[in-house]
């Protein structure tokens, strides 16, 4: 094998390094192999001649938007067809997963979003990723599909593994503006990991390496502030779900310190993911970290935990009442409330039962709260984008409601979220509750339960540790 000539006219990153370039369009294999951009000079960047692309390709360049359609020139292909099925079904289903507002606000994030795409090679990958994946969901038989999906995800994790690597080698500035593009593709692959895979273990690795990034970015400067700001929430988002949902398995020290940053809480209130309701992720978190305290044997931590727990349920209480619904709200305020109702009622009716005295069940104040929260479900309306981040709170109302109709209302719920998201968080959560609710039925009769179920020498409301997948 002849090993690559080196040539004045290859791509300017081989030049710029001063290495061979074997010219390969549209991205050498030097570039290839140390995950780098290969840029070309403008005037020798590939064009496809209109007579090659098929018929299916055509239609669908001209459905892409605008600013997207710069991007499909520099895409590493399987095909020529499958880069724009896959960034035209990202386009028009990323709403979905990146945002929960509504109106013309549904779509602010594609002004950060398409920059990145262009610009970052590593961002392209994990869109690939998720797009092939989410794809693949509807269309299980496509043998190319399926390939796509496996190729981007490999290539996904390689690049970022590596973009961390050189991160982590270089001391940077913190005072000069960072690019955001590394974090933004690690906790893109959080979202492929919770909408795509059942295997709750997978997001670990990915939101460790999130925790260290940003970090590192709490009080630098930034190119796209917008996109620094979307980019704690997403973080605050996942890292706060994982670690109620995994207890331990994720240690908490750098996220303290993001969580209790006063520059992130005020990246927070820009509410993309979750409008008025995203600092309630804080509530969230801390409640992850406190919760477990209250088992310790030292008695002055379990104290502590125990009196943290009721002070935060009455800052909760107060939260609730801001966010009443009122008749003359507009419509994007009045979802809003909605969702940060359903968040905090299901907060403080999970403080309630880790408050509850040990074997207590069907407490009088935790079945109002769940009461209110059927009752503040029914308000929001079946198309709501919201419906994708509400796992959390329906699992934890399920897990304390004793009233049957209630059950069958959470159900219900998830079901119809499922059925329209094919996401395995929700058909696993309504497994999870179905079968707890099983168990709790043949407890209540004195009947035996055969896999060893302990809900009285569990009282301290753990038992979502049991749920298969991340409560995302």
């Amino acid at each position: 094998m002849c090993p690559p000539r080196r040539s004045r006219t290859g791509c300017l990153t081989c030049r710029h390094r001063k290495k061979k370039c074997d010219e390969g369009r549209p991205s050498c294999a030097g570039c290839q192999r140390n995950s780098l951009e290969c840029q070309w000079e403008p005037s020798e960047l590939i064009r496809i001649p209109k007579r090659r692309r098929g018929r299916a390709v055509r239609l669908a360049e001209k459905k892409l938007p605008h600013q997207a359609q710069g991007m499909v020139s520099v895409f590493p292909v399987l095909t020529p067809d499958i880069v724009w099925r896959l960034l035209g079904h990202f386009l028009n289903a990323s709403p979905r997963w990146l945002s929960t507002r509504t109106g013309s606000r549904r779509t602010d994030y594609l002004k950060w979003l398409s920059p990145a795409l262009s610009g970052s090679h590593l961002v392209r990958k994990c869109i690939l990723a998720i797009a092939s994946a989410d794809l693949l969901k509807y269309n299980r038989g496509d043998s190319q599909i399926r390939h796509a999906t496996i190729e981007y995800y490999g290539e996904a994790v390689s690049s970022l593994r590596m973009a961390i690597e050189d991160e982590m080698s270089v001391a940077s500035s913190p005072d000069g503006p960072q690019s955001d593009y590394t974090p933004l593709a690690v906790l893109l692959l959080c979202l492929h990991e919770t909408q795509n895979f059942t295997n709750r273990e997978r997001i670990l690795p990915h939101l460790k390496a999130a925790a260290f990034l940003l970090q590192n970015r709490i009080s630098s400067g930034s190119m796209d502030p917008a996109l620094r700001a979307y980019l704690f929430e997403m973080f605050c988002y996942f890292f706060a779900l994982a670690a109620f949902s995994l207890g331990t398995q994720l240690s908490g020290s750098p996220a303290d310190r993001i969580f209790s940053s006063p520059s992130v809480i005020a990246y927070l209130q820009h509410g993309h993911i979750m409008g008025t309701s995203q600092d309630l992720f804080i509530a969230i978190y801390r409640i992850a970290l406190l919760g477990p305290n209250l088992m310790s044997r030292k008695s002055d931590e379990a104290s502590v935990a125990r009196r943290e727990l009721f002070l935060l349920d009455q800052d909760l209480a107060i939260c609730e009442m801001k966010f009443n619904l009122q008749q003359d709200m507009g419509l994007e305020h009045h979802h809003d409330a909605i969702i940060s109702q359903l968040y905090c009622l299901a907060c403080r009716i999970h403080i309630g039962r880790l408050l509850a005295p040990s074997g207590l069940r069907g407490d009088g104040t935790v079945q109002s709260l769940v009461d209110g929260f059927i009752k503040t479900l029914q308000h929001l309306p079946p198309d709501s984008p919201s419906h994708n981040i509400l796992s959390w709170p329906l699992v934890i109302t399920g897990l304390s409601a004793s009233v049957s109709a209630h059950q069958r209302i959470i159900a219900a719920k998830l079901d119809n979220i499922h059925e329209n998201w094919q996401s395995a968080i929700f058909s696993k959560s309504a497994e999870f509750l179905r079968e707890k609710w099983r168990k709790d039925r043949m407890w209540n009769r004195g009947l035996p339960i055969i896999d060893g179920y302990e809900q009285l020498s569990n009282p301290d409301g753990l038992e979502w540790h049991q749920c298969p997948v991340i409560l995302a």
